[in-house]
């Protein structure tokens, strides 16, 4: 099936169309064929909608109190949103399935009197091709000789982001080092005996995972030729403070890893996708089956080129709970980017009114040497 040329569904094929095996095939094929154009994601984001307007009862009374329904759109720009909070009310879940079929839960990070955030998943096989899928469509590099900077799957079952990395390293590991141990500490010993020779190494870990492994450094490594390293999360709730430049020139001074060399990854527990950029002062971007849009907060329209709001994600692959995500991340997108239609934005930071959050707060405790 060629996805650039399908065409928006009639009223009655969606009522067909809509089924959810029907879309997760649509969906597999659209990223093991090379993505989704604008014309088949619109097509299948209404879809994705109306199956979720009709199966996901918290989501349903969501639009329904906005007087939206599915026969009333043409185009996904029209699907509400909801923010990140509505994953964390219990009482009412974002599912689209009974939850007794639940098969996976991840939750998002936080101390033990917050209330976490749940994203409930019927299976992971959609989930786990998004990830596989993004690193093939968007061109990364295999991390076949790896270190982790994050517990193993094993040790954290509802970490995504643990999760994600033990996906990378199934799939493209020659050899994996998890260089988080049991009680949460970075173990210096692996880490040091896994750069010494000459295969490049790939590191992958939170940004607060690699201040602690650059404070406990004793000297600089250099690190083999062809390295690189993926780096995700901030500081927010941990109080430190250390702007992406300083972040990357740590990255030169300890490791020897030149900005070019290093990638940022942006995500969230709440979806099912990852957005990524390389370097210093460069868009992040997603795979096809993602669209953005940067809103004003007041407005609720799209902001001008340039002009910062909150970023709103549409992920195809969030299925089974809701595709269309209102963060508290501010960002913003360039006239390139807007007249092009790509699927780019510059992330500006943390809303500073929003709550502490994010997989680096739940860990820098624990990263800190005894």
């Amino acid at each position: 099936m060629h996805f650039q040329d399908i065409a928006a569904p009639t009223a009655d094929a969606s009522l067909i169309m809509s089924h959810p095996l029907s879309i997760e095939h649509d969906l597999h094929s659209a990223m093991a064929g090379g993505g989704l154009g604008d014309g088949a994601f619109n097509a299948l984001a209404l879809r994705v909608f109306k199956h979720q307007f009709d199966n996901n009862t918290a989501y349903q009374n969501h639009c329904k109190a906005l007087g939206v329904a599915p026969e009333n759109l043409t185009h996904w720009h029209e699907i509400p949103a909801v923010t990140t909070d509505a994953f964390k009310f219990v009482e009412c879940p974002l599912v689209t399935f009974p939850i007794g079929q639940t098969q996976k839960t991840f939750l998002t990070s936080g101390t033990t009197s917050e209330l976490k955030g749940c994203h409930h998943f019927p299976s992971l096989d959609l989930y786990d091709r998004s990830i596989t899928a993004s690193w093939q469509e968007l061109a990364l590099p295999r991390p076949e000789n790896s270190i982790f900077l994050t517990p193993e799957p094993g040790h954290a079952p509802h970490s995504s982001l643990s999760h994600m990395m033990g996906v990378l390293s199934d799939t493209h590991s020659r050899k994996s080092i998890w260089a988080v141990d049991a009680s949460g500490r970075l173990d210096m010993e692996s880490i040091t005996a896994a750069v010494t020779g000459n295969r490049p190494v790939a590191l992958l870990g939170t940004a607060l995972a690699y201040l602690h492994l650059f404070e406990q450094l004793t000297h600089p490594l250099t690190l083999p030729p062809g390295s690189w390293a993926m780096e995700t999360g901030g500081y927010k709730g941990t109080m430190r403070q250390l702007e992406k430049g300083d972040l990357y020139r740590m990255f030169t001074n300890k490791l020897g890893l030149a900005p070019d060399s290093i990638i940022n990854e942006y995500s969230m527990t709440e979806l099912s996708s990852q957005f990524y950029t390389r370097g210093l002062a460069h868009p992040h971007t997603g795979p096809s089956w993602t669209r953005v849009r940067v809103i004003n907060p007041f407005t609720e329209t799209d902001a001008l080129a340039g002009e910062p709001g909150h970023l709103v994600i549409y992920d195809l692959a969030n299925l089974h709970s809701v595709m269309a995500i209102r963060t508290q991340d501010l960002a913003s997108r360039s006239g390139a980017d807007l007249a092009d239609g790509r699927n780019a934005f510059t992330l500006l930071g943390r809303d500073p009114s929003a709550l502490p959050r994010g997989c680096s707060r739940a860990a820098d405790h624990q990263l800190r040497p005894s």
